[in-house]
């Protein structure tokens, strides 16, 4: 059936005798930000377009001036200018593209525009008693979003990227024509990073709903972890574990699914604290940057593993605590937050790593890093400790989980404001993050990270060429680019960023002394002797 409202002649009337860029809600001279305000991009006309044939004739005005052009939304869920438009370039959003378009039950797809946000239609989906079962632990990123960046959950039952359950995209290129991408051209632009052209729509497969019950308990011991968890992460439906390798222990969540009659209303509460509690979060993360030491990072650590260790899921009417929680997949698994508009990482200074391995060499990259840490003691983790994520290998040519059944490794850190100190133990950071790029073989995740992270990336992928050469076809003259697609792709050297304090930045991994910290001194790792960091 057909969803949106279909009021488009007279606008597009008004677009084509008004000139360029005639009346697409144009503003000047606009900032964007990322989600915590740490990021700003400088377009220099941001538009929000209501149609597919609004985009086209900004790509065909913007082609013909030689612009470029970047898709993104005002407040974006990245760390890094990854959807940023070029200073003094043009800024896409999709904000009014937010529609679903038709609805399939018999084929169980649906069809959206790219704007729609993920928890939205999820909501809409839960009354048809269909799903997209396994994405992400956070809703509200758009559809476009997810598919530009890859974003992902964990699962390696189910497709765990919202990419691998596309069956069709409509897709503006940079001559401003419309695309319908299927089959092999699908899979180039599954994981797309907004460089093949303007996502408009997408149609989904959908599997029936069902419900799952979540089981979470903490280890105190984790001598055995390397040895155990690939058992664990391929024994459940979907697994995420946090180890605080610092104090010894993690946490495990599994979740196994149940026919969706099953009672049970919970949902994922972990991100709804206090106000109490988030100022003593606050007030927390500055102390572990000037109190001299380790030992208020690893009270920290026990602090969040005790939060971990025990059921985090909520009644959604009684609001109270289920030891044996029971709910909707989307609700149990992809947590919201008080303040839909605002979550507490939107204000409180935290930064996260995620880099992607064959899952197989999970294990030994588990022995790795406690060697690591035997040389750096005392360094802990506090917040999510070390988070592991797993994935079922893609098609996708740019999934992190391209071609191969994988690990997602994370690790969040808080921050200090812009001029202070580097984050405490950062080096030993940069130290596992070296060694998973040199070693294992790591994939960045395109939306978080720093600018050091994304070296040699082409070597990574083993369809990059392949993705290159439809690039080439569906923007010839390089329309949709930015700088952190000419980082990523190698045109920019990562060199040029080898500037003076650029460690700090998380610009560069050091070379000589000037790159780092006052007071600090660029060595080899104390395990992995092929990292430098700044200690």
């Amino acid at each position: 059936m057909k969803l949106k409202h279909l009021a488009v002649s007279l606008m597009s009337v008004a677009m084509i005798s008004g000139g360029a860029y005639g009346l697409y809600h144009q503003q000047q001279q606009e900032t964007l930000k990322n989600y915590q305000g740490t990021y700003e991009c400088h377009p220099d006309k941001i538009y929000d377009p209501a149609s597919i044939e609004e985009v086209q004739s900004i790509v065909r005005t913007a082609a013909a001036e030689g612009r470029t052009i970047m898709t993104g939304n005002r407040k974006f869920a990245s760390q890094i200018d990854a959807a940023c438009a070029d200073e003094g370039q043009i800024q896409i959003t999709l904000k009014n593209m937010n529609h679903i378009v038709h609805f399939d039950r018999d084929a169980k797809q649906v069809t959206v525009e790219a704007g729609l946000r993920f928890n939205d239609l999820n909501e809409f989906l839960r009354e048809q008693k269909l799903a997209v079962n396994m994405v992400t632990e956070l809703g509200t990123f758009t559809i476009g979003g997810m598919l530009g960046s890859g974003t992902h959950g964990s699962s390696l039952i189910r497709h765990n990227m919202l990419a691998d359950y596309i069956t069709e995209m409509k897709i503006i290129d940079g001559l401003g024509n419309l695309r319908v991408l299927t089959g092999e051209q699908l899979n180039a632009a599954r994981v797309n990073l907004g460089v093949l052209g303007v996502v408009v729509e997408v149609t989904i497969q959908l599997e029936d709903a069902f419900k799952v019950a979540a089981h979470v308990y903490g280890k105190r011991d984790d001598s055995n972890l390397e040895n155990d968890i690939l058992t664990i992460a391929r024994n459940n439906y979907s697994t995420n574990i946090a180890w605080f390798p610092g104090i010894g222990r993690y946490t495990v969540t599994t979740y196994h699914e149940l026919p969706l009659e099953t009672g049970g209303n919970a949902f994922n509460a972990q991100a709804e604290v206090s106000d109490l509690e988030e100022t003593l979060f606050k007030w927390l993360f500055d102390a572990l940057h000037e109190v001299p030491g380790s030992g208020l990072q690893c009270l920290a650590a026990r602090v969040r593993y005790s939060r971990r260790d025990s059921s985090y899921y909520r009644d959604l009417d009684t609001k109270r605590i289920q030891s044996n929680p029971v709910g909707h997949s989307d609700q149990m698994q992809y947590f919201g937050c008080k303040d839909p508009d605002s979550c507490i990482w939107d204000r409180l200074p935290i930064a996260l790593q995620e880099v992607a391995i064959p899952i197989d060499e999970l294990p030994n990259w588990i022995r790795d890093v406690k060697q690591v840490l035997e040389q750096h003691p005392r360094t802990c983790f506090p917040l999510n400790g070390i988070y592991f994520r797993f994935g079922k290998a893609s098609n996708s040519y740019l999934g992190m989980n391209a071609g191969r059944d994988t690990a997602y490794l994370g690790i969040e850190y808080t921050l200090r404001q812009e001029g202070n100190a580097v984050p405490k133990n950062y080096f030993v950071n940069l130290e596992i993050e070296q060694m998973s790029l040199r070693k294992y073989g790591a994939r960045p995740h395109w939306g978080k990270n720093s600018v050091a992270i994304f070296e040699d990336m082409p070597s990574r992928f083993p369809k990059w060429d392949q993705f290159m050469a439809f690039k080439q076809e569906m923007d010839p003259n390089n329309v949709f680019t930015n700088d952190f697609w000419r980082r990523a792709s190698g045109e920019t050297p990562l060199s040029n960023y080898m500037t003076a304090g650029c460690n700090m930045r998380g610009e560069c991994y050091c070379e000589n002394d000037s790159h780092c910290e006052e007071g600090t001194q660029c060595s080899a790792g104390k395990y992995f002797s092929d990292a430098k960091i700044c200690r």
